[in-house]
């Protein structure tokens, strides 16, 4: 199937139509979302379950729950940005989603350091991080929208050869 695209009078280039940068965006937004909870899941179960389990410590979420949220964040940003990396995003763009995510865990440590959030309302926190940290994608993909729904012409979901990922 062609993709339908409409001629765009400022820039001589076509651009796609509505309902394509609508799927282009939920698209991009679905995938990094997978590929943030599914992978960072994997992660944080066997950092923080199997291999303790495996060591004998006690679960790091109970016993330091600020450094756990820090590590959470950063288990959950690395397959995202990978996955990123992988469909031949720009390092920029890369960098803005996954400073939110890690923004997300510094915020909340602030909070739990000032006594608004508890130490159990933060292993909440730590438990159900990827939903929040998903939605907080939202507006850092709403700041380059033309982007993320293909209207710059720029390919956000292209194979990045080997020695761009480098």
């Amino acid at each position: 199937m062609a993709e339908k695209t409409i001629p765009n009078p400022d820039t001589g280039r076509r651009t796609p139509s509505t309902p394509r940068q609508v799927w282009n965006f939920t698209r991009h937004f679905l995938e990094m979302c997978i590929a943030m909870c599914v992978g960072g899941g994997a992660l944080n179960i066997l950092v923080f379950v199997v291999g303790p389990a495996q060591l004998g410590y006690p679960d790091l979420r109970t016993t330091a729950p600020m450094l756990a949220l820090l590590v959470i964040a950063c288990l959950y940003t690395l397959p995202m940005a990978a996955w990123m990396r992988f469909r031949g995003m720009a390092w920029r763009p890369l960098l803005e989603m996954s400073g939110a995510t890690v923004a997300l865990a510094v915020v909340l440590i602030v909070l739990a350091a000032l006594g608004v959030l508890s130490s159990e309302d933060l292993h909440r926190w730590a438990l159900g991080f990827c939903g929040p940290a998903c939605v907080l994608m939202l507006p850092v993909m709403l700041l380059r929208l033309d982007m993320y729904t293909g209207r710059s012409g720029e390919r956000t979901h292209r194979r990045a050869s080997p020695a761009s990922i480098v």
